[in-house]
């Protein structure tokens, strides 16, 4: 099980690079692909440390994190098509 606080630094990183990410001259197709995955990633992050939904049914701990991988995906597949 992941520590709270590795998975805030983990958090803050994620935002970091994202930042990062956005103010460099990167493809869009890249850019729209990694900051898809670090908003998974931090999804992920949220619902199973912070939510503490890793221990839930895994009925709700699917529904949400179906949620967190559905929504940027859609997003992402509006910016490539």
């Amino acid at each position: 099980m992941i520590n709270i606080h590795f998975s805030a630094v983990i958090l803050v990183l994620l935002t970091l690079v994202s930042t990062m990410l956005a103010q460099s001259t990167t493809p869009i197709g890249v850019l729209a692909f990694l900051v898809t995955l670090s908003v998974v990633v931090k999804g992920q992050q949220i619902i199973d440390v912070f939510m503490e939904l890793n221990t839930a049914p895994a009925k709700w701990r699917w529904l949400l994190l179906s949620y967190v991988i559905l929504v940027p995906l859609i997003l992402a597949a509006i910016i490539y098509f």
